[in-house]
């Protein structure tokens, strides 16, 4: 039996995602023995230090696979907005349905302009060749980042569903998703994936059933890492601050706000006598990294910190949340790993993305959660205020944390068992039929 991984963290620099994968894995191993556990990768040496004993599957060619304009990219510069949206949809339709058709026309074009097609060949036989197809732990079917992730997705699951291999779509954050093109790409898909498991269901649940989901299909089961922090809990809570910040496009995207924020640090780590211990998320050496921004916030507090750039597995960060009282953090995992053990966080975001996130996280965990938007005129004030509150109140949150943390465990257990009843079925793909009714109701049998 050959189980094939979509994962979040292609290159394992998300300590998150790495979390959320390497409790995928745990699970599917357990449940279904001696099956050959494949994940898509860029880095086979890091897939192989966070999950041994995985097989490592090419991602190389998901890029192109998944490109808007792969085939028909010299009309795109031709054609009015509103005819190409026709031809792009049209492309869509072909590739989804006639995969190995595609595969060849564009292999053709590649070698007319001197570039190798085979990796996207291989990344459709690695998918056609797989029993069963697992996307575990994203938060990618959104709009973010012009929406490029979503669609390989998509086009990911597509291959499998159209080939009659089941698929399932587990410990997913869905949108915010707006982008006409993608909501008809995604209604197009998502109704033929065999189960969806959601970190939350405030927005997901309703925007997967306008997209034509069954209800039947749809589960409630929070966030995948949510186990392996809470198996780590410590049995008192520690005194310490957790600080985590991100200067990306959807996170902090103003560096300015490091000094409202690094004031209002000091102020809190004398006034609760709190050392600050950073919570790093992203390590990638382009792009996001936390470790960096943590050095910068703490100039002039802690100038011998190394923004937690030390913290490069998913167990070492969870073990420095543990030593704190309470988290301050832009990072929504970062929040995911204190909450699970019952301390209390501190949300920093303004971009809808994060802020769709967070109000997951309230939820899920409801009492505990604090959001605080970085581009509020008064942010200082306002990020002192959920500090003093979340301190002070700490142990009185702790446990209903910690009790909305085991039902989430419990369910995302419970949905996992209901993978080895997928494995092997033939799901054919019928035309879908929309419902009108996207309320947030629960599932038939479902597991909430």
């Amino acid at each position: 039996m050959r189980v094939l991984v979509d994962t979040g963290t292609m290159d394992c620099r998300n300590m998150g995602d790495v979390a959320m994968l390497q409790v995928a894995v745990s699970r599917l191993a357990a449940r279904l023995p001696g099956a050959s556990i494949r994940v898509f990768t860029d880095d086979p040496a890091e897939l192989s230090r966070h999950c041994p004993g995985v097989e490592p599957a090419d991602h190389a060619g998901g890029a192109l696979w998944s490109a808007v304009d792969a085939l028909v990219d010299p009309l795109r510069r031709v054609l009015p907005a509103p005819a190409w949206r026709v031809v792009a949809r049209a492309q869509d339709r072909v590739r989804r349905r006639f995969p190995g058709a595609y595969v060849a026309a564009l292999s053709a074009k590649e070698r007319l302009r001197g570039r190798d097609a085979g990796p996207v060949r291989a990344f459709v036989d690695e998918i056609r060749a797989a029993d069963f197809l697992v996307a575990c732990g994203q938060g990618t079917l959104s709009d973010a980042g012009g929406g490029s992730s979503a669609r390989l997705l998509l086009d990911t699951v597509a291959v499998a569903v159209h080939a009659g291999i089941p698929a399932a779509m587990l410990g997913q954050g869905v949108g915010p998703l707006a982008d006409p093109d993608l909501l008809v790409h995604a209604g197009a898909i998502l109704p033929h994936v065999a189960l969806i498991g959601l970190r939350e269901e405030r927005r997901g649940w309703p925007l997967l059933r306008s997209l034509g989901v069954s209800a039947e299909r749809i589960y409630s089961t929070g966030d995948d890492a949510i186990e392996p922090a809470y198996v780590a809990r410590q049995e008192r809570p520690g005194r310490s601050l957790g600080i985590h910040l991100r200067i990306a496009p959807l996170a902090a995207h103003a560096a300015a706000r490091l000094d409202a924020i690094r004031t209002t640090l000091r102020w809190a780590a004398a006034a609760y006598g709190a050392p600050l211990v950073p919570l790093p998320i992203s390590q990638h050496a382009i792009g996001a990294n936390d470790a960096s921004t943590i050095r910068r916030l703490l100039a002039g507090l802690d100038d011998a910190s190394d923004g937690g750039a030390a913290l490069d597995t998913p167990a070492k960060v969870i073990a420095a949340a543990g030593r704190c009282r309470i988290v301050v953090t832009g990072a929504y995992h970062a929040a995911v790993f204190a909450l699970a053990q019952g301390i209390p966080a501190v949300c920093l975001g303004s971009s809808d993305y994060y802020l769709h996130k967070f109000d997951g996280l309230l939820d899920l965990f409801g009492t505990g959660v604090t959001v605080v938007r970085l581009d509020a005129p008064d942010l200082a004030a306002g990020l002192a205020a959920a500090i003093a509150r979340a301190w002070e109140q700490a142990d009185e949150f702790r446990e209903p944390l910690l009790a909305a943390a085991r039902r989430q465990i419990e369910l995302g257990r419970a949905l996992y068992d209901r993978v080895p009843g997928l494995v092997g079925r033939t799901i054919p793909v019928r035309p879908r039929r929309r419902r009108s009714d996207s309320r947030a109701t629960p599932a038939a049998g479902g597991v909430r």
